[in-house]
């Protein structure tokens, strides 16, 4: 590797580790020989540049006329060929965002990605946002639910549930869907101002003509949107749209105001600076790009230029971040624990020194089936959600936790031997004395130098190895942590669950349809559950070759149960 950089030209472009046809890493560098010796002497100290310099076979590299031409060339390199260990492209598929078509009776649609023909909204962190809203616009302004629109005779149920006004059937005219468009699109954007007066003369028309059952719908409608506009009157932000990204270490908070509210929030984690700055091109190389960018980043002239381009050149990107936005930062800053209170609480309560890594373990299972165990991480202040691990219970059948959790313990306790993760100070078991009892035999087994504790969720006891009982409530900074510890690892272990249980469910409907072989592969591959792969976008189906219609099969069996 060392005399194959030797050979590297001193110019602008991107360098690819690869091992046989697997890309490991893609990067850029101004110049290329010295970017490609820095990834050579970090591999002394750092394993990740360890793994991709002694895993890859060979460097190739590709020069650029410039820097912003490489950093352009890396994105889509990136992107094409998912390299393990680039994170760029595990943002770069995009957040769900609502879409307003383009049609003759418009509709509402979750898509991901900002190339589509429509107005977008959002972008929503997190999926089930996006489709509560999207089932919310249909329960207030019956836009179709239908996609395509069909001919009808009869209206479908969705008319019947009151999700749609049946536009296929001819039950409302082209100038009344229209106000239920527009209603929709003030409530998306938070303008309602003026499609208020325009809904109070349709409720005026609707009453003369006596038609109270819609006199009721536009009435829903306008308090909807009224209760709207009051929310703004107390919770207006100084910009009306904008992303505030905030750096702090290795820690990246991004902010999203949309109609001047807090609409969105995530805090991300990463271990080095050139992290940071691949999440930030993945993020909107996937998602909307809005008017203004707030950051306290020392963002490179290349990066800035690059995301003006994908905001269509009506992108502003600030350092000057308005008060009121820091003060949103200090407060979501406040939810990591003051480190000084809780060495303070560790020593005065437990008698051992502030750890530095907590592992939590917690088992679930549904009726003795799926039975699962989760393994969380807490990092120096912070839930490490990148070294979460999930177990699917491999040597137990039924109902045991105390073996389920025995078999967890042990599979964590031989990696850590191995050196394959690093050695955590704590283990803290979700449960009582006999969840203790089962980490300290595991812990003597191994040979483990660690401390192990169980927390019981009704009465909040922590129970330690000495047999003390200690009631968390009454030490709140130790009962912040431990009781995050145990929540996430109790909320990961339920997530895996139901995901086993769903991917069973899709299994057994798959089976019933005769699905081939290789078709259900593509559909595990791609799809989490059987409502993801009936939502799904009929281009993206054809993209991986899945005909439309096994789509249609599946619904019409699945509306049969």
């Amino acid at each position: 590797m060392e005399e194959i950089i030797k050979q590297a030209p001193e110019k602008p472009g991107v360098y690819l580790f690869k091992k046989g046809k697997k890309y490991l890493y893609i990067g850029k560098a101004k110049n290329l020989k010295k970017r490609l010796h820095q990834h050579l002497k970090l591999a002394e100290r750092d394993p990740k540049e360890r793994a991709i310099v002694f895993g890859s076979e060979r460097v190739e590299w590709i020069v650029t006329k410039n820097e912003f031409e490489a950093l352009v060339l890396e994105i889509d390199l990136i992107q094409h060929h998912k390299p393990k260990y680039n994170v760029l492209h595990k943002f770069g598929g995009g957040y769900p965002m609502l879409l307003l078509t383009k049609d003759r009776f418009p509709t509402i649609k979750v898509v991901r990605g900002t190339e589509h023909e429509g107005e977008l909204f959002g972008p929503f962190l997190q999926s089930k946002k996006a489709y509560k809203i999207k089932k919310l616009v249909h329960n207030l302004f019956k836009l179709r639910t239908c996609d395509p629109l069909p001919k009808r005779n009869e209206p479908c149920m969705d008319y019947h549930l009151g999700l749609c006004c049946a536009p296929c059937c001819g039950f409302v005219s082209e100038e009344e869907y229209k106000l239920y468009v527009e209603s929709a699109r003030a409530m998306l954007t938070g303008e309602v101002r003026e499609i208020l007066p325009k809904l109070y003369e349709k409720i005026e028309e609707f009453s003369r003509e006596l038609m109270f059952e819609k006199c009721a719908q536009i009435r829903d409608q306008i308090i909807a949107l009224e209760n709207i506009a009051r929310g703004q009157n107390v919770s207006a932000l100084p910009v009306k749209e904008a992303d505030l990204i905030y750096g702090e270490g290795f820690m990246v908070l991004l902010f999203l105001i949309r109609s001047g509210k807090l609409v969105g929030k995530e805090i991300f984690t990463f271990d080095s600076e050139g992290e940071v700055e691949e999440f930030i091109l993945g993020y909107y190389y996937g998602n909307y790009v809005p008017e203004k960018i707030f950051t306290n980043l020392n963002l490179s002239d290349e990066v800035k230029k690059w995301i003006r381009e994908r905001g269509k050149g009506r992108t502003e990107i600030l350092k000057e971040i308005p008060e009121e936005l820091l003060e949103i930062v200090k407060e979501n800053l406040k939810e990591s624990v003051d480190l000084k209170a809780l060495e303070k609480e560790f020593k005065e309560k437990l008698n051992i020194p502030l750890p530095r890594i907590i592992e939590g373990f917690d088992i679930s299972h549904f009726a003795g089936e799926d039975v699962v165990g989760s393994c969380v991480v807490w990092r120096e202040g912070r839930m490490d959600k990148k070294s979460y691990r999930r177990y699917r219970i491999r040597t137990v059948s039924g109902i045991d936790d105390y073996a389920s959790l025995e078999e967890v313990l042990t599979r964590r306790a031989k990696r850590i031997k191995k050196g394959e993760v690093e050695k955590p100070d704590i283990w803290l078991i979700d449960g009582g004395k006999g969840q203790l009892n089962v980490g300290l035999k595991v812990k003597k087994l191994f040979g483990l130098e660690i401390k192990v504790f169980s927390l019981a969720k009704e009465e909040e006891i922590l129970y330690t190895e000495d047999g003390r009982e200690i009631r968390l409530k009454e030490n709140p900074t130790l009962y912040r942590v431990f009781g995050l510890i145990r929540d996430e690892a109790h909320r990961f272990a339920i997530t895996y669950n139901r995901k086993l249980r769903e991917k069973r469910f899709m299994e057994d409907v798959l089976d019933r349809i005769k699905v081939g072989e290789a078709k259900k592969k593509l559909i595990y591959r791609n799809f989490d559950t059987l409502y993801d792969f009936i939502n799904a976008d009929e281009k993206e189906l054809r993209k991986l070759g899945i005909s439309p219609s096994l789509k249609q099969e599946v619904k019409k069996y699945l509306e049969g149960l």
